[in-house]
């Protein structure tokens, strides 16, 4: 047990920032899938339809709403339970962190579009009811996505937080 502790506490900031970052996906995935099957049935977008006016709208409001939500999500959690964040440093931190993000949505949203559109030519248009050419995108731009930010929020965004630590 004491191996596993020690272990723990020599990577703990990694493995606290994958457990945040696997919940901020969900939170991203759950509300993308649930924003974009509202959008498909409220403005009548037919399975396999991914290159209409229509879809490209619910599209982008459906990652604009996930990326809200994960990035509130993914910042107060990395700044208390990651990376220890400073009480006066918040809305610097805020700022940087959301910037940084910005960056990454710009990423995540080229990634699953185009991804999308491109693997729709080899899935299957419906698996248990899900695009699996967009599911696959996802995913693909999840671990782009993860790791882009874990560099930024490591460099840019909580660096004073890891400074007083180590002179605590």
């Amino acid at each position: 047990m004491t191996k596993l502790r020690e272990l723990f506490e020599k990577n703990r900031e990694i493995i606290m920032y994958l457990v945040f970052g696997v919940l901020t996906t969900a939170v991203s995935w759950v509300t993308y899938f649930a924003v974009m099957e509202i959008g498909k049935s409220v403005f009548s977008i037919p399975d396999g339809d991914v290159a209409s006016g229509r879809y490209f709208a619910v599209y982008t409001a459906s990652q604009l709403i996930s990326w809200v939500l994960a990035v509130l999500f993914a910042f107060f959690t990395n700044r208390k339970w990651v990376f220890n964040g400073e009480v006066d440093e918040l809305w610097r931190q805020l700022s940087v962190f959301a910037s940084g993000r910005v960056l990454t949505l710009g990423i995540d949203y080229v990634i699953t579009y185009l991804g999308t559109l491109g693997l729709g030519y080899i899935l299957p248009e419906k698996l248990f009811g899900f695009n699996p050419a967009e599911i696959t995108a996802k995913l693909a731009a999840a671990v782009v996505v993860v790791i882009v930010n874990y560099v930024f929020s490591k460099l840019f965004v909580f660096r004073d937080g890891e400074k007083s630590k180590k002179s605590q």
